[in-house]
């Protein structure tokens, strides 16, 4: 077996009431697949409940969730913010993938599987393309100046979601489980995703790291940093997650241990996969799901707090989400602009990395937004600086 046929087992993007006469129809939808029969079941919800285009007129306690989930995303599929962004597509984009855009002082480092000019690559046997590595180029954007991360970090293999710290010291970022050129394996075989670290250090990145909490059993993956840099975001599947992956989060002492990881609960975390967090200047927490009602694939979400004890979790709507899967989600909201990434419809590569400009505030902009989910918050030990979520 090949060592690329080995590495397929890689995972980088982890990670209503009724009346009685419908009970019967009701029954036969809620044992139906929407895979199988969308518009059959469809139809028969369609009928059960008629009065609900907007979804904050349903109560979630109905007693049929199923109806609930279709007409709320319904509700959400019919959103559209395209007058509060203007979203462009990057011209440094390229025919394979460019995902994962982070700030880094006057620079955006990406990752990207572009074509490299040497002779000895390895390309992934399911896509034909080179591993992902991490880039950086000027904010402006200009087609040329795009260059690989100077130093240790990048590997023949996959590295990505750079996040760096207030300093610009160090850099937290995924990559394989490979170290010493060798590979790790689970119990399964598989070669799962750690978070690793770098320090900067006369032009290079160097005395490469992987953190304490990651394991061989289980991915850690996809980190980001609260603005004052004191506590670390992640994607994980490790025991006790919610669902396939869920957002963790984990303080950074200023000896440079770290904390026990937390689970930022169910309000955010669900079954399926919650990843790529994001958490922006002004300490609002962005994350990327298939878990919650969306347009489709992975929808870009955000949570904010709703008045002393409540936090609610947003769809941003279109135009930032779309029928595909969106994710990466990066803003700076003191500037109302920043960037994420997509495989919507036509793009330059198989993921594409997309620009906007907020012309509403964000914290405005939510007035309009569908709102997934509300929870009163319980208080956990870990609160980071400048309202950053990790408070359920």
């Amino acid at each position: 077996m090949t060592l690329q046929k080995n590495l397929l087992g890689l995972v980088f993007f982890f990670f209503l009431n009724s009346t009685f006469s419908q009970q019967k129809p009701l029954a036969i939808a809620n044992e139906t697949p929407y895979e199988y029969a969308f518009v059959e079941t469809a139809n028969v919800y369609q009928n059960i409940a008629t009065d609900a285009a907007n979804v904050s007129t349903i109560p979630k306690e109905r007693k049929e969730p199923k109806v609930y989930d279709f007409l709320s995303g319904r509700s959400i599929s019919t959103h559209d913010g395209t007058a509060n962004f203007i979203v462009e597509s990057l011209r440094i984009n390229s025919k394979n993938s460019d995902y994962a855009p982070s700030f880094y002082k006057g620079e955006l480092v990406f990752a990207s599987s572009r074509n490299r000019k040497s002779m000895s690559v390895i390309l992934q046997e399911h896509t034909n393309e080179p591993f992902l590595d991490l880039y950086t180029t000027s904010k402006n954007i200009a087609n040329k100046g795009i260059s690989r991360l100077k130093g240790a970090v990048n590997t023949k293999f996959h590295e990505s979601s750079a996040a760096f710290s207030p300093d610009g010291k160090t850099v937290y970022f995924t990559r394989n489980n490979y170290s010493k050129r060798k590979f790790k394996r689970n119990t399964k075989g598989c070669v799962l995703l750690k978070i690793y670290k770098a320090d900067y250090d006369n032009g290079k990145w160097r005395n490469v790291k992987e953190l304490p909490f990651n394991s061989d059993e289980y991915s850690t993956a996809h980190p980001a940093l609260s603005p004052d840099g004191k506590f670390l975001y992640f994607a994980s599947d490790m025991p006790g997650s919610y669902g396939q992956s869920d957002i963790y989060v984990v303080a950074i002492h200023d000896d440079g241990s770290y904390g026990t990881p937390e689970n930022l609960g169910s309000l955010i975390n669900s079954p399926g996969r919650e990843t790529f967090p994001f958490v922006s200047d002004k300490g609002t927490l962005f994350f990327t799901s298939d878990g919650h009602l969306g347009f489709g694939g992975l929808d870009i979400f955000m949570v904010l707090p709703e008045g002393q004890r409540d936090w609610a979790v947003y769809n941003m709507g279109a135009p930032i989400n779309s029928p595909k899967d969106d994710f990466t989600f990066i803003i700076s909201e003191e500037n109302n602009m920043g960037y994420f990434a997509s495989n919507r419809d036509g793009g330059k590569g198989g993921d594409d990395i997309y620009g906007f400009k907020q012309l509403v505030p964000l914290r405005e902009y939510r007035n309009s937004m569908p709102e997934i989910k509300r929870k009163i918050k319980r208080h956990l030990e870990i609160k980071p600086a400048a309202e950053a979520i990790t408070t359920f």
